[in-house]
């Protein structure tokens, strides 16, 4: 996981460790979504800030409504560019 659990809990605004099982788990799906949204399995590595900032804009929209994994509008908008273009 390129994003560390305490990068997400300071994003979250979580100061104690109860909820590390939760966060984990939906940062790891948050990063799965924003990499499907693009058009790949795997992350870039190194994370461009623009993925860095959508997947975490994706994991609070994980926690805070706690259903769906879908990517959020505004990181939709930050993830275009890092889609390719595809011509049929």
């Amino acid at each position: 996981m390129t994003i560390s659990i305490n990068a997400a809990k300071q994003h979250l605004g979580i100061l104690d460790d109860h909820q590390n099982a939760l966060i984990e788990t939906l940062l790891t799906a948050a990063i799965d979504a924003c990499s499907r949204y693009i058009g790949t399995e795997d992350q870039p590595d190194p994370l461009p800030p623009i993925f860095d900032q959508a997947v975490k804009m994706t994991l609070a929209a994980m926690f805070e409504g706690r259903e769906g994994a879908a990517v959020p509008e505004e990181a939709q908008t930050l993830l275009s560019d890092l889609r390719p273009w595809v011509f049929g």
